[in-house]
């Protein structure tokens, strides 16, 4: 027989259902019992039946939660109030106080088993992923800082707060494009950033689309802050304008060694197979060395043009 510390070997489970099922079979005597009088002989057998199944689902849901780093308490309320209950009905079963605590103790040992497993869970979950909790101490000693931090931690862990404020941004960022691409007093200035303005505020035109038509993100002389910060509200990189991107060695850094240029491979020029060709047209009996000394390139580069060129006639060297 092995224990293990986290509560979840084999022998943790036998341990475990062996004192649910005592408990269930005390507290199912019991509770019969106790409802035969008022609900008949059916009712009396069933309703214990389902409070211990009840009791159970909500002790093995209480660990699931904790698990997964989310302990509720309501789930631990009604666990331990219904555990309570069959508590006392077990200790007034018995005629005197050692066999009153004898009648309590599976019930109450199943719940501290329980408890056992939901700690064990939790500290699990938290030693992996952090702890982030805000202990009594600390509620006691800075309250008002608790607050914020409840606060903060409220509204950083809600999706649906992030996505309004993320739209809210992107929506002000595409206000404010507008009124910089359409600047002006004018009575047709004013009534065309107006209705701009309103399909915005209606949400048939799209911030981004509004953002990108108004050209801030590319034309040049937009300081680079503020288009980072517009950029930043759509959610991407702002391209850089093309008379302000930088070139290579300046995205590099002056740090950035420079490979030394390499030179050019020396190539015969591209009239040279021509005129090779030419001459070899207009004098057959010319050998290589002489074609070679007339167009002052070597024997070696005459042969490679006139292999190059097989409808050319050859003649040895």
């Amino acid at each position: 027989m092995a224990l293990a510390a986290e509560f979840d070997s084999a022998t943790d489970r036998r341990a475990y259902a062996i004192v649910s099922v005592g408990a269930a079979a005390l507290s199912y005597y019991h509770a019969r019992t106790f409802f035969a009088p008022f609900m008949g002989s059916v009712g009396a057998s069933v309703t214990p039946l389902m409070l211990d199944a009840v009791v159970y689902w909500l002790a093995t849901a209480c660990i699931r939660q904790a698990r997964k780093g989310r302990p509720l308490p309501m789930l631990r309320i009604g666990a331990y109030a219904l555990l309570a209950l069959s508590i006392a009905a077990n200790a007034l079963g018995g005629a005197t106080w050692p066999e009153r605590v004898f009648m309590a103790l599976p019930a109450a040992l199943f719940g501290y088993l329980t408890e056992v497993q939901i700690r064990l869970a939790l500290y699990e979950h938290r030693a992996a992923h952090g702890d982030d909790r805000l202990t009594l101490l600390l509620w006691v000693r800075h309250p008002v800082r608790c607050i914020r931090a409840m606060l903060w931690q409220a509204r950083h862990r809600a999706p649906a707060f992030d996505a309004a404020s993320a739209e809210r941004d992107r929506l002000a960022a595409a206000r404010d494009a507008v009124r910089l691409a359409m600047p002006g007093r004018s009575k047709a200035t004013r009534r065309a950033r107006r209705g701009v303005l309103r399909e915005l505020n209606a949400g048939r035109l799209a911030p981004a689309d509004a953002v990108r038509a108004s050209g801030l993100l590319t034309v040049p002389g937009v300081p680079e802050l503020h288009r980072v910060a517009l950029a930043a509200a759509l959610g991407h990189v702002p391209p850089a304008p093309a008379d302000a991107r930088p070139s290579a060695p300046e995205i590099a850094g002056a740090d950035t060694p420079k490979t030394p240029a390499r030179t050019p491979r020396r190539t015969s020029k591209p009239a040279t197979a021509t005129a090779v060709a030419r001459l070899r047209a207009r004098h057959p009996d010319m050998s290589t060395a002489d074609i070679a000394a007339r167009l002052d390139v070597t024997p070696r580069t005459v042969r490679r043009h006139l292999a190059a060129r097989p409808d050319t006639p050859s003649v040895a060297a």
